[in-house]
């Protein structure tokens, strides 16, 4: 019976109007011209296909299991989630500022 509730009230605060846990930095870019020296190094690329066709997000999250969440909150089953990249930006995120929360 607690397992029943618990799974209800996981299910009602999901879809709640909560704040994400990321920010996305830029929708639709090109991975091998993207300028990241600006940016701080929890920036993320995710590889997605959204109506057949491949795009590429930065995004920025303290984890890559907050950026699949979203995501595949936001696309569906449908449209699969490929790659999340680690390794860009320059600064530091402390430096660059706490993550804004969109929501």
């Amino acid at each position: 019976m607690r397992f029943i509730i618990f799974i209800i009230t996981a299910i009602v605060l999901h879809n709640l109007n909560m704040p994400t846990k990321i920010q996305v930095i830029e929708e639709g870019i090109c991975p091998d011209t993207f300028d990241d020296k600006q940016l701080p190094t929890d920036v993320h690329i995710i590889t997605f296909t959204k109506d057949g066709k491949r795009q590429f997000d930065a995004v920025r999250a303290y984890s890559k299991a907050d950026i699949f969440d979203e995501y595949y909150d936001k696309l569906g089953r449908n449209n699969p989630i490929h790659s999340i990249e680690s390794g860009y930006g320059c600064i530091k995120p402390k430096l660059y500022g706490k993550i804004k929360e969109e929501g």
